[in-house]
């Protein structure tokens, strides 16, 4: 199942609209991120990751794929990780 959430990204002092597409699949435990992500926002799977083990929802034996879209507009900062969680559970 896809679920879609919207965001906004930053870039200078302008914000642009960001699709986060979240899939979770019954497979061995992976969590993926696409869309032109920078460091700060790959470091959003253990963040995500721990948020959700710690308020009881672990992601064990879930792959999930996280689309960022636009993917020609290049995504930084934690302004994701709520999305992603929340397309998540």
């Amino acid at each position: 199942m896809v679920t879609k959430v919207m965001s906004i990204g930053i870039k200078g002092v302008e914000g642009y609209r960001v699709q986060v597409e979240v899939q979770t699949i019954d497979a061995i435990e992976v969590f993926v991120i696409v869309g032109l992500p920078d460091a700060s926002v790959k470091e959003s799977k253990e963040r995500v990751t721990a948020a959700l083990y710690t308020s009881g929802h672990p992601l064990v034996d879930h792959q999930v794929i996280v689309n960022l879209s636009p993917s020609e507009q290049k995504k930084n900062g934690p302004l994701f990780d709520l999305p992603m969680a929340i397309g998540i559970y």
